[in-house]
């Protein structure tokens, strides 16, 4: 199986139809090869984002409705919470970094590894995941 995390902002691509990242964002969320997967925390930064860009709470919901049928949405456990901790130790990032990094931990207790983004630089450093532009 192809299993990959969908980070926030191919889901934001995707929405936004003027974007130059929109065709690339709709063909991974629409490709067949792959099962997709988001975390909670991708889901509130969907809100977070499109409500700071006045995108209609409609349109937004509508989206999140498409999200929820296509998308497994993965949640933090404990042990997430330990990983979490490791890689903080091991990687000491700073700032909005650690947002970022929030998501890493959850997605290997899934034991998925792969990580679809158009924010490469945030994640290239992490040895325990393979990112996808």
């Amino acid at each position: 199986m192809n299993e990959i995390l969908i980070d926030t902002n191919v889901f934001i691509y995707a929405l936004d139809k003027t974007s130059i990242y929109n065709k690339q964002s709709e063909e991974i969320l629409t490709n067949n090869n792959l099962t997709l997967f988001t975390t909670t925390k991708n889901i509130s930064e969907l809100f977070a984002i499109t409500s700071k860009l006045n995108i209609s709470r409609t349109i937004t919901h509508n989206f999140y409705t498409e999200i929820k049928c296509n998308v497994g949405i993965l949640f933090p456990s404990n042990e997430s919470l330990m990983i979490f901790e490791k890689l903080i130790k091991k990687y000491k990032p700073v700032g909005n970094v650690v947002f970022d990094m929030e998501i890493v931990p959850i997605m290997l207790s899934y034991n998925i590894s792969k990580l679809a983004t158009f924010n490469v630089k945030d994640f290239k450093s992490i040895e325990e995941i393979v990112v996808f532009k």
